[in-house]
């Protein structure tokens, strides 16, 4: 074989290779577009169905089908559905954020003094509407709650940690049971522990360990709400890792517990301000 016929035939490689390279990325491309389609989807749906519901219930409190008792009961549902569409968007513009900024350092803020026991009782007060329709109450557990130490975190994304975590154990609950919320000061670490635990759709041990991965849900979330992303505890535990916590959930006969550490001291390197 001549040098030319060998050059020929290395190119004849080299274009095969990049066609094949061309197909795969192509491949890519088009996955990721059908992903960012369902996505979009998703959130369109999820969007819709609160306001939809906040809609019906002022036509209908407006138009006066509705006696003044059940009227507050109504109004009761319009705050827990205006809750949830919060709620969602805040999610779907974490996640645009994590997409293109995995840090969000553009949402990193000076830190500041967090009473956590009061978060967690404006957070059961925000989501027990949304429980009620099941008869399932949200209890910070005062008497299992140190409510000394204060914590030094960004307090959006915090709070958004915990409602993600609150609105999940809301979700998946049995009807006729409690989300219970404990806080305690671990000394040792100079961290706060907070627990939140229901008693609903069991994880198993290997789902325990992924659930907090990008779009896990088990069978049985997806049966009982099929049109879920699987992002709110993606978003929950990127948020505690920026903060140099730790985010876990395990299961002990039926009961679901998601415990989140987080530093009294905050973030090494960061401005601190009072809430």
């Amino acid at each position: 074989m001549s040098q030319n016929e060998l050059s020929l035939e290395q190119l004849k490689k080299k274009v095969s290779h990049l066609e094949r390279e061309n197909a795969k990325l192509k491949g890519q491309i088009e996955q990721v577009e059908k992903e960012r389609g369902e996505y979009l989807q998703n959130v369109s749906h999820q969007l819709v169905a609160p306001l939809n519901a906040i809609k019906w219930h002022i036509e209908n409190l407006t138009a006066g089908r509705i006696n003044v008792e059940r009227g507050k009961t109504v109004l009761k549902s319009v705050y827990s559905q205006a809750t949830i569409a919060v709620h969602l968007a805040k999610n779907f513009n974490l996640m645009s954020n994590l997409e293109a900024d995995h840090a969000l350092k553009k949402l990193k803020e000076p830190l500041q003094e967090i009473e956590l026991h009061r978060l967690m009782v404006n957070l059961a007060n925000d989501f027990q509407p949304l429980a009620w329709d099941r008869n399932i109450n949200i209890i910070v557990d005062d008497e299992n709650f140190d409510k000394r130490p204060t914590v030094l975190a960004m307090k959006p994304l915090i709070n958004q940690v915990f409602s993600n975590i609150i609105e999940n154990a809301v979700k998946y609950s049995d009807k006729d049971t409690k989300v219970i919320i404990k806080g305690k000061y671990l000394d040792e670490s100079d961290t706060f522990l907070v627990t939140i635990s229901n008693y609903g759709i069991p994880l198993n041990t290997d789902l325990c360990k992924k659930i907090f991965d990008r779009g896990v849900r088990s069978d049985e979330a997806k049966r009982k709400y099929p049109a879920g992303t699987g992002f709110g505890l993606y978003i929950a535990k990127r948020i505690i890792e920026i903060h140099e916590g730790t985010i876990t959930a395990i299961t002990r006969n039926g009961l679901t517990i998601f415990e989140v550490t987080l530093s009294v001291r905050g973030l090494k390197g960061k401005a601190r301000v009072r809430a």
